[in-house]
């Protein structure tokens, strides 16, 4: 049975603390530096409370800031808004991490229904159709977004990445491409990212 919306959502605002700001950050974003792959912030900052709470990252190239407003019993929205700053990075992405369940199907707006298990997938944007609905829930997503499965954490007691597909998770990514919010010297390059979360 799929948790209710009120259990998930009180699940996910208590993972708010400086360990998650930590962590959070070290996940969500990732640039390249030449031929270094670099995932963590110069800076963070956490807010909690009115009108909604905000975690601020700040990288060399860009800042991000994630907006989370007050959840409904069902639903709960994740803005993102990227802001560059100086010149663009080779390559830059963000990338949620999605806890999917082998042996259940993943469908997708553009109608396709996946079985889950241990052999690579890899749905673009036309293969997604803007959302996805898995074990209970649906999950609205940014026209450009990508989601490959299975990709395994690193496990350290393994000293290496994790082989059973239950530890798996899904990575669903969008490519940063900020764009001019004006015309003139004080007008900054922005890209605004949502995902809306609905349980069922």
């Amino acid at each position: 049975m799929a948790p209710s919306g009120a259990g998930v959502f009180h699940q996910a605002s208590v993972k708010y603390s400086s360990s998650f700001c930590s962590v959070i950050a070290r996940r969500l974003f990732g640039r390249s530096a030449g031929r270094v792959r670099v995932h963590l912030p110069i800076s963070t900052r956490l807010h909690l409370g009115e009108p909604q709470d905000r975690l601020s990252l700040a990288y060399n190239t860009f800042f991000a800031d994630l907006f989370v407003p007050p959840p409904s019993e069902n639903e709960l929205t994740l803005r993102f808004r990227i802001t560059q700053r100086g010149e663009a990075a080779d390559s830059a992405r963000l990338t949620l991490q999605l806890v999917l369940k082998t042996g259940e199907a993943l469908e997708t707006g553009a109608g396709e229904k996946i079985t889950l298990g241990a052999d690579r997938i890899e749905l673009g944007p036309a293969e997604l159709g803007g959302r996805i609905r898995h074990h209970g829930w649906t999950m609205k997503l940014d026209p450009s977004a990508r989601l490959v499965w299975p990709v395994y954490p690193f496990n350290p007691y393994a000293d290496g990445a994790e082989t059973n597909p239950e530890w798996a998770v899904g990575a669903l990514s969008v490519d940063l491409h900020p764009t001019s919010s004006g015309d003139g010297p004080g007008h900054h390059k922005e890209q605004q990212i949502d995902f809306v979360i609905l349980v069922e």
